[in-house]
């Protein structure tokens, strides 16, 4: 019985401590923004009639808004359509900006 009721405040014991640190588990930063995939091709920009120009020869077709945790985005959140972005090939590329 002792063996019993030692496993069960072990068991008890253990999962505390486990949903004790989901708990204190820090929570990413999250911020607003939309999927827009970048093409550096001007044979998609050009052909594809719901592609826009954004800039240093890019192009996009912008989709749906987002939330999402700030290093998920484009350049980790400092990428911008018309200006300086990461594109495919990039290690920060991501199609998803911050708004």
């Amino acid at each position: 019985m002792k063996k019993i009721l030692f496993g069960l405040m072990l068991s008890f014991a253990s999962f505390v401590l486990v949903m004790s640190i989901v708990l204190v588990a820090a929570v990413p930063e999250k911020t607003d923004g939309f999927v827009c995939p970048v093409f550096n091709s001007d044979a998609v920009g050009v052909h594809n009639p719901n592609a826009v120009e954004i800039g240093e020869g890019d192009y996009t077709v912008i989709e749906s808004n987002v939330n999402v945790p700030i290093h998920a985005t484009n350049g980790d959140g400092s990428g911008t359509p018309p200006g300086p972005h990461s594109s495919p090939g990039d290690t920060d590329y991501t199609a998803i900006w911050a708004l």
